[in-house]
């Protein structure tokens, strides 16, 4: 596929983005301590519904699916990479429709889930280059006789969202809900990892329940690690812990908004910190907002409501949304980006010659604010050679204010101990806290010199 990368960035985009806030953000109001406001305007070039949002290098990426259709016709989706300030950086276009975008901290890349009702496909991009690689799907057409809509990266594993299922006379969708995905040459392969008619736990009664499941939609991790499936029309939020293993469990938290009518919710985010930023995605407003507050609750959860126009703030205990931010016509993704810098860690795959020492390349990438410099710090465990010399050591490096990340090695043997041992050194690398910033996954990686080849 032809790739289009644009990068972009003028004088008149920021004139305009600063008088339709202006104009803007009186209909759309906060109640303190929350505040809001015009993020990103309609961008030029008539891109329109935006939908997805996620974050990489300090950058906002907002998926534009214009006039597509979610079985993939109707032309390309769009998107749209924008500064802290909102300017606009790059575009990229996509075939069809997009509707889930994520960033993967394991791989660097952009995923793009293309056509969420019907034959489904998969886009990479690498946000540094534009650089694209498509994927199909190696079973299609799908089990649950849908598409994909959204994905989850944890502890190195890839969790998709099962969308638009068939469902039974009584609505109830009996096919999967949320698959675990592996790329294996230009295929993605999938195997299920919840259905649709999975007994779970009610979390306001205690009781055993089963969700309709009819319309699974966004996928977050919480602050616990458990993996959250917002069923979107159904008015359900499934945190299912230890997602894929023996001992996975679900649960269920019906949401209501205090009425008769089912408040459904599109995405919904988990505050890390007290200080920070929701990015909303209003779709029919072609607009999306930031919400800044010092007081997010750590640990608690705010839904985007499409029925409501709100983002609300979610009772864990009970499932009452209570609106923070109301007038805006259809929120759709959301984003928590914190105040603080979050770090994580990846190694390269070169080794490096110092003295007699051999050395491995890492780099902290970092999230969040980014406006700082911050000296993240590190331990480097040795998991020994055959001479079972366990060794330990400390250090630090720095990222300085306005870069996504900083490099530093590791001298993991040198040429004596590989004469004595050969290739058995091991290590493992993990980022420790520290002021100014955040340890977020992953943030710690082992390395096998045999890997490289000795």
């Amino acid at each position: 596929m032809k790739i289009q990368y644009k990068p972009i960035l003028t004088i008149a985009v920021l004139a305009a983005s600063v008088l339709y806030a202006g104009a803007q953000s009186s209909a759309v109001t906060a109640k303190p301590p929350y505040s809001v406001s015009v993020f990103a305007p309609p961008p030029s070039g008539g891109l329109k519904n935006p939908d997805s949002i996620t974050t990489a290098h300090g950058n906002i990426f907002v998926l534009y699916a214009n006039s597509t259709n979610a079985d993939g016709t109707g032309g390309f989706s769009t998107v749209v990479e924008y500064g802290p300030s909102g300017a606009i950086l790059a575009r990229f276009d996509v075939l069809g429709k997009s509707d889930g975008l994520k960033y993967n901290r394991f791989d660097h890349k952009l995923w793009a889930l293309r056509n969420e009702d019907a034959n489904p496909a998969l886009t990479l991009i690498d946000p540094k280059t534009g650089k694209q690689k498509d994927y199909t799907y190696a079973v299609l057409p799908t089990a649950h006789g849908g598409g994909y809509d959204d994905a989850v990266f944890m502890n190195g594993e890839t969790f998709i969202s099962a969308s638009n299922p068939s469902v039974n006379t009584a609505g109830q969708n009996t096919h999967q809900s949320i698959v675990k995905a592996e790329l294996k040459g230009g295929k993605v392969y999938v195997t299920p990892v919840l259905f649709g008619n999975a007994t779970l736990f009610d979390i306001a009664t205690g009781q055993k329940v089963v969700s309709l499941q009819s319309d699974p939609d966004s996928l977050k991790v919480d602050s616990a690690g458990d993996l959250v499936l917002d069923s979107q029309a159904d008015g359900d939020l499934i945190f299912i812990n230890a997602p894929g293993s023996p001992n996975q469990a679900a649960l269920r938290l019906h949401l209501t908004n205090g009425t008769k009518n089912q408040i459904t919710v599109d995405d919904t985010v988990f505050p890390t910190t007290p200080a920070g930023t929701i990015y909303v995605v209003d779709t029919k407003g072609n607009t999306v907002y930031a919400v800044k507050s010092e007081a997010f609750q750590p640990g608690g959860a705010y839904s985007a409501s499409d029925s409501d126009g709100i983002l609300g703030k979610v009772d864990l205990s009970n499932g009452l949304v209570t609106p923070v931010v109301t007038g805006m016509k259809t929120p759709h993704g959301a984003l928590f980006v914190s105040a603080l810098s979050e770090v994580s860690l990846s190694r390269s795959d070169d080794l490096s010659f110092h003295d007699e020492n051999i050395n491995i390349a890492f780099e902290v990438e970092q999230g969040g604010d980014i406006s700082k410099e911050v000296e993240v710090n590190y331990v480097v465990k040795d998991l020994a050679s055959e001479k079972n010399d366990d060794r330990k050591f400390t250090g630090s490096v720095k990222i300085p204010a306005g870069k996504a990340s900083a490099e530093f090695k590791v001298p993991i043997a040198t040429i004596r101990e590989i004469l004595e041992d050969g290739p058995t050194q091991e290590a493992t690398v993990i980022l420790q806290g520290g002021k100014g910033y955040k340890v977020v996954s992953p943030g710690a990686t082992s390395i096998k010199l045999a890997d490289f080849g000795g």
